[in-house]
């Protein structure tokens, strides 16, 4: 049988055999994937390659064998290839170490470099390199220039910290850039211009980045980019400036700051939890600056660590309380069910800085899970066990969004099936969904068990109306701006109504958020709205200690029991009492 080309260079310099097994499979692999597969020694002396080397490495295969790694990678990533060699050497897997190779010609061609110990030569290791571009799943999202979105950089981030803790290797940088003028710089200079500007400043961006293709468009004029320490924010800056000059003949001012990925005491998912938190302030939070990350660069892990710590210390003792606020029928006066309010020590003030910020660092759904715990053993005990009374749990979109955790919080309210009817929840809006069919059928089990769900502040962040096309649920809670609007401005009367009216025609139940006075409830009613909370019907309560049993300690100066059910003020005459989807 013919051999394919370069298949008879299966001998080194000593004359044995290299490879134990047939050479076909080896080579066939090898040109398929478009990989160059190496068998090399612990000190990277290659003894055998084989495959596409000519476009990875600018040599023929039959040359390689009389070379090392180190005259084939860069200087400036020889620290990261020898820590590769080192753990391949001690029985690791190494996957992905992204290098640069300095082909003849002068070019830098973006590497992956993978590998473990030979299985039948010992001292020997087996070693593919593969195009940098591969790092990447096909399913990872770009943008027409070829960059990541803020999802796939998070994601890359993330395995490049895990991957540098194995080996103590502090050479991945993440730079943060800010171009706060480039759009009035289409206003100035054109869209074409411009545009032609934005290709050649993204591609200087690839470039840079680690195996080429770590670059990012963050939105609003923001970017991203992991590179080696042998780059510098200056640098960067420097260079866009430059580009802005021979392109458009107009000044640029880009900001940039680096961050390490070096965790000192941190553990690797602490330091992306973290890292990813750094990258959603830059992104999303306005008032966080260039300048504030260049100040807190490398402490902002440590701060932000132990913030973390302290929330899962906070989590772990169950140092927190819940307080119930009343959602009332609007026609009928009664109480239909308290939503679980949570507050974090002894201020009770909001948590809602707490809850984004374990939001953003991947603690929400320990917070979630020990939250539901909770209410589901206030609910099986006096005065939380009155049969008439319903609450209603918060989740966030991003624990719905964790399958992990979904799977948690559902065998949770699995096991409370003695809470049918009487256990709702609520769905955040603060951290959007990504897989709105995903977190549907998670709701759909929630109901099937009897609990109803709802979609909470809508109209507001990430709860669009999308939402309603793509979650089943049983009601929603307008958000309070549309409601204070409503009732202060009149042009804004019709986002309201069309909130009520798509409610109406879908038959979800709607509540309205922050009603303060008599008169916003009135208007309420108008619109149909048909149950209402904020401080007209009570504030945030816990139920009065100095009584005992089911249902007194839950009487305020607002609220009164009558014929077994909790009412605000007085009822309306033959006013019914309708559920949220309650069976």
């Amino acid at each position: 049988m013919k051999k394919p080309p370069g298949q008879d260079r299966n001998q080194g310099a000593s004359g044995e055999a290299r490879i134990g097994r047939p050479q076909e499979a080896y080579v066939a692999f090898a040109f398929a994937a478009a990989d160059l597969l190496m068998e090399t020694d612990h000190s990277g002396r290659i003894i055998f390659a084989v495959g596409a080397s000519m476009s990875l490495v600018g040599r023929p295969a039959r040359l390689l064998a009389t070379m090392t790694l180190e005259q084939l990678i860069r200087p400036e990533d020889m620290a990261r290839t020898r820590n590769a060699l080192r753990r391949m050497a001690r029985g690791e897997r190494v996957r992905h170490t992204l290098l640069h190779v300095a082909v003849p010609d002068g070019d830098i061609v973006p590497v992956a470099l993978s590998g473990y110990p030979h299985p039948d030569h010992e001292g020997r290791l087996l070693l593919v390199l593969t195009h940098g571009g591969t790092i990447m799943t096909p399913t990872v999202k770009r943008n027409d220039e070829g960059l990541l979105g803020r999802e796939g950089f998070e994601a890359l981030a993330g395995g490049l910290i895990k991957e540098s803790a194995k080996d103590s290797d502090d050479s991945y940088r993440m730079t943060l850039l800010d171009l706060p003028e480039l759009a009035g710089l289409r206003a100035k200079v054109g869209a074409e211009a411009t545009a032609g500007f934005i290709a050649r400043f993204t591609d200087y961006l690839r470039q840079c980045s680690v195996g080429g293709e770590a670059a990012a468009d963050l939105g609003d004029s923001k970017y991203g980019l992991i590179h080696g320490p042998d780059l510098s924010a200056g640098q960067i800056e420097t260079a866009i400036s430059g580009l802005a000059q021979s392109i458009l003949g107009a000044d640029l001012h880009p900001d940039a700051a680096t961050i390490s990925f070096d965790g000192g005491e941190i553990s690797p998912q602490e330091a992306t939890n973290a890292l990813v938190y750094t990258l959603n302030r830059f992104a999303q939070d306005g008032s966080a600056t260039i300048q504030d990350l260049s100040r807190m660069a490398r402490p902002t892990l440590s701060l932000t660590v132990t913030k973390m710590r302290e929330i899962k210390q906070t989590i772990g003792r169950g140092d927190f309380q819940l307080h119930f606020q009343p959602i009332v029928d609007l026609w009928s006066g009664a109480v239909h069910h308290f939503e679980c309010l949570v507050r974090f020590g002894d201020s009770g003030a909001s948590p809602y800085n707490t809850v984004v910020f374990a939001e953003d660092t991947g603690l929400v759904g320990e917070l979630d899970c020990a939250i539901l715990a909770r209410a589901i053993a206030f609910m099986r005990q006096d005065p939380g066990a009155e049969p008439s009374l319903r609450f209603a749990v918060n989740l966030s979109g991003r624990s719905l969004s964790s399958s992990s955790v979904a799977a948690r919080l559902v065998r949770m309210i699995s096991e409370a099936s003695d809470l049918r009817g009487r256990l709702l929840f609520e769905l955040t809006e603060s951290a959007a969904i990504s897989d709105l069919v995903a977190a549907n059928a998670i709701i759909q089990e929630i109901r099937g068990r009897g609990h109803p769900v709802g979609i909470d502040d809508f109209g507001s962040g990430a709860a669009a109306f999308h939402y309603l096309r793509g979650l089943k649920v049983d009601h929603v809670k307008i958000d309070g701006s549309y409601v204070r609007e409503a009732a202060s401005k009149p042009e804004s009367l019709p986002f309201l109504r069309a909130i009520t009216q798509l409610c109406r025609e879908l038959k979800v139940a709607t509540i309205a958020e922050q009603v303060e006075d008599e008169a916003t409830a009135n208007l309420l009613r108008v619109y149909n709205v048909r149950y209402g909370q904020g401080y007209y019907f009570g504030r945030p309560m816990q139920p009065s200690s100095r009584h005992q049993g089911g249902r007194a300690p839950w009487v305020t100066p607002l609220t009164q029991w009558r014929n077994g059910l909790l009412f605000f003020g007085a009822p309306q005459a033959g006013a019914s009492t309708p559920s949220i989807g309650v069976s």
